[in-house]
């Protein structure tokens, strides 16, 4: 091959076409994961109405309730509701336990009871 041909192959020319590869596989890259599969993400955000029921361990009765109520909005898709996770969690109901007082301090209590009696005197 004579060196002065225009056909020879240069090692700039060859870090062009590389650089250019790999410009397209990044684009490649990039659509691939615009086509990322939306039933994942739907998935991770919604939940039909037996797993609300499961979750919030109520009825179908009471899921349709709540409808009415207006404490859960429906998506109808294809003949099935869907519920927002984060609603559903909004609905779960965690009971506040009640205060636990020792003897020592229903002890104090009933002594400042019967003190604010005793300040009234006998008309308590």
């Amino acid at each position: 091959m004579d060196p002065n041909n225009s056909n020879s192959i240069t090692n700039d020319t060859l870090m062009e076409q590389f650089m250019e590869m790999k410009s397209m596989i990044a684009d490649l890259q990039s659509e691939i994961e615009s086509l990322k599969n939306p039933v994942d993400d739907f998935l991770t955000k919604w939940m039909d109405t037996f797993e609300a029921m499961r979750m919030l361990r109520v009825s179908r009765r009471t899921i349709d309730n709540y409808i009415k109520a207006g404490k859960l909005t429906p998506v109808r898709i294809s003949k099935r509701n869907h519920f927002a996770i984060v609603e559903v969690q909004g609905l779960l109901h965690v009971a506040e336990s009640p205060k636990i007082r020792s003897y020592q301090e229903d002890i104090r209590f009933m002594l400042q009871k019967a003190a604010q009696m005793d300040e009234i005197g006998e008309d308590w």
